[in-house]
C-alpha cells in the first residue's frame, strides 16, 4: 500500500489522508454506539428511529447537494460536511441527554454524509483524467484508506471506550479537524466552477441534461444497474451476518472479532484486486464463485464461520471493479452529480432488498435466504455486466472506425 502511495498525486495523497482521519473519526464510537446510546437513556425504538432519520436524511439529500456541489466549490462542500459532523458528533457525545438533540444529530450526520459524496473524490479523479494518469491506482489506494481507518476505529473506539466513555466522542472531533486541516491544503486547478452560477432555474436545467446524458448513455445505465444489484449482497451480509452465526452455534462472545474479521475482508478484497490483472472475461467467474463458496456451508458443520468471508473477500474484488468503472465512466460535467445519484439509488435499492431479506427469512430461513439473495446478485450482475461489455465493445469500434476515416482524409 505504502507504494501505492508514493505514486499519488500531493492532492490526492491530501485526499486520501483527510479521508483516513474523517474515516478514523466516523467509526470510532461504531463498535460501541448501541450500548452508549441505552447508556443514555434511548430504547431500542428510539435507536432505529435514529438510524431511520439518517438514512432518510442521506437518501432525501444526496442527490440535490451533488447537483449543488457541481456548481460550487467541491472543495468548500467537502468543509461544510466536516464542519456539520463535528456538530452531529458534538451533540451525540455531549448533548444527548434529550431524545430531540440527538434526532437532530442524526440528521446532520445524515446531511454531512450526502454533502461529502463526490467532492474531493471527484476533484481527483477530473485532476488525473487531465493528466491522463489511470484512476486505478488512486482508487485501490482510497480504499486501503476507508478499510484500515474502519479497522482502527472499531478497535480503539471498543478499547478507549472502557476508560473514556463519552470523552471517546472529544477523540473523534479531534480527529475531524485534523481532517479539516488536511483537506483545506487541498488546491485543485478547476475553473469549472467558477462560470457557473446558482439558481433554482439552473439546477432544474441541470438535472435536466444530466437525466438526458443518463438516458442517452447506455453503459452509465449499466454501470447503475450493478450498484443497485449489489445491494442484494451487501445488505443482508451487513444487517443479518450475526442472526446467521447465531443460527450456527456461533457464541455472541466472538461477535467483536468477527467484526474486524469482515473489514479485513474488504482489504483482502483490494489487495487480491491490485495483485491480479482483473480481465472483463473473469468477471462472470469470479461471480459465480460466490455462491459456489457460500454453498459449502451446507455440507460442512460451521463451515459458515469460513465461507462467508470467502464470500465477501470474492465480492470485494468485483466491487473495487465497479468502483474504477464507476469513476472511469462518470460524465466528467456532472460527476458529482452522477455520484451522488448512484448514492441514492443505492440508499433506496438497500432499503428493498432488506425488506426482501426479511421477508424471504420467515419464508425458508436464513442461511436459504443468503444463498438465494447471493445468487439473485450473481445472475443479474452477470447480466448486466455483459451488456455493459457488449456496449463498450460497440463504442470502441465507433471510435476506431472514427479514427480511421479521419486518418484516411
Amino acid at each position: 500500500m505504502i507504494n501505492d502511495l508514493k505514486y499519488l498525486t500531493k492532492n490526492a495523497k491530501l485526499v486520501c489522508l483527510a479521508d483516513f482521519f474523517w474515516n478514523l473519526g466516523r467509526t470510532l464510537p461504531h463498535a460501541i454506539l448501541t450500548v452508549f446510546l441505552i447508556a443514555q437513556g434511548c430504547t431500542l425504538v428510539q435507536i432505529a428511529t435514529l438510524q431511520s432519520a439518517f438514512m432518510i436524511v442521506a437518501t432525501i439529500s444526496e442527490f440535490p447537494s451533488g447537483i449543488i456541489t457541481d456548481f460550487l466549490s467541491r472543495k468548500k462542500v467537502y468543509l461544510v460536511s466536516i464542519c456539520t459532523l463535528f456538530v452531529s458528533y458534538l451533540l451525540i457525545g455531549f448533548f444527548s441527554d434529550k431524545f430531540v438533540i440527538l434526532l437532530i444529530a442524526y440528521i446532520l450526520y445524515g446531511l454531512s454524509i450526502s454533502l461529502k459524496s463526490g467532492t474531493l473524490e471527484a476533484e481527483v479523479v477530473l485532476e488525473y483524467e487531465k493528466v491522463g494518469i489511470d484512476i486505478k491506482n488512486y482508487s485501490v489506494s482510497s480504499s486501503y484508506i476507508i478499510s484500515i481507518s474502519s479497522i482502527i476505529g472499531g478497535l480503539f473506539g471498543s478499547f478507549f471506550y472502557n476508560s473514556i466513555h463519552e470523552y471517546v466522542y472529544f477523540l473523534a472531533l479531534v480527529l475531524f479537524l485534523c481532517s479539516l486541516v488536511t483537506s483545506s491544503l487541498c488546491s485543485f486547478d478547476n475553473m469549472e466552477h467558477k462560470n457557473k452560477q446558482l439558481s433554482p432555474n439552473s439546477i432544474i436545467c441541470e438535472l435536466k441534461t444530466g437525466f438526458y446524458i443518463l438516458k442517452k448513455s447506455k453503459i452509465l445505465c449499466y454501470v447503475l444497474c450493478l450498484f443497485i444489484t449489489s445491494t442484494l449482497f451487501l445488505q443482508p451480509f451487513f444487517q443479518y451476518w450475526q442472526i446467521l452465526y447465531q443460527e450456527n452455534g456461533i457464541s455472541v462472545e466472538y461477535f467483536g472479532c468477527i467484526y474486524v474479521v469482515f473489514q479485513m475482508c474488504h482489504l483482502l478484497g483490494v489487495m487480491i484486486y491490485q495483485k491480479i490483472e482483473v480481465k472483463n472475461r473473469m468477471i462472470p467467474m469470479l461471480l459465480c464463485l460466490i455462491p459456489m463458496v457460500f454453498s459449502i456451508g451446507y455440507i460442512l458443520k460451521k463451515a459458515i464461520l469460513i465461507t462467508l468471508p470467502l464470500s465477501v473477500i470474492l465480492f470485494y474484488i468485483f466491487y473495487q471493479h465497479l468502483d474504477i468503472l464507476q469513476k472511469q465512466e462518470a460524465p466528467k460535467q456532472f460527476i458529482s452529480s452522477f455520484f451522488s445519484l448512484v448514492g441514492t439509488i443505492q440508499n433506496v435499492a438497500s432499503v428493498i432488498s432488506l425488506f426482501v431479506m426479511a421477508s424471504c427469512m420467515n419464508y425458508m430461513g436464513t442461511q436459504n435466504s443468503y444463498m438465494m439473495l447471493f445468487s439473485l446478485f450473481v445472475l443479474l450482475s452477470i447480466v448486466f455486466y455483459n451488456l455493459l461489455e457488449k456496449e463498450d465493445r460497440q463504442r470502441r469500434s465507433v471510435e476506431h472506425e472514427s479514427k480511421t476515416n479521419c486518418s484516411n482524409s
